[in-house]
């Protein structure tokens, strides 16, 4: 199976993956850079194991670490 695909593409195989997302969410994600894609002419392409590893917090995903006052 492919591992770079198209947003739709990766949406579908998410969601056979029991990692639903929305595509609406999944291009939101894309904007803000949360997941790198590459351009192919006008198609946005994705590395699908990267948006695996976002939807399973891997890499920390979006917790901020906690700072506390007076600690340096």
């Amino acid at each position: 199976m492919a591992e770079v695909m198209t947003i739709r593409e990766a949406v579908a195989r998410a969601k056979e993956d029991g990692l639903p997302v929305s595509e609406y969410t999944l291009r939101a994600w894309i904007k803000c850079g949360l997941i790198p894609i590459r351009r192919a002419g006008c198609k946005q392409l994705i590395y699908y194991p990267n948006l695996v590893r976002y939807l399973q917090c891997e890499d920390g995903g979006d917790i901020q670490p906690v700072i506390v006052a007076g600690s340096r």
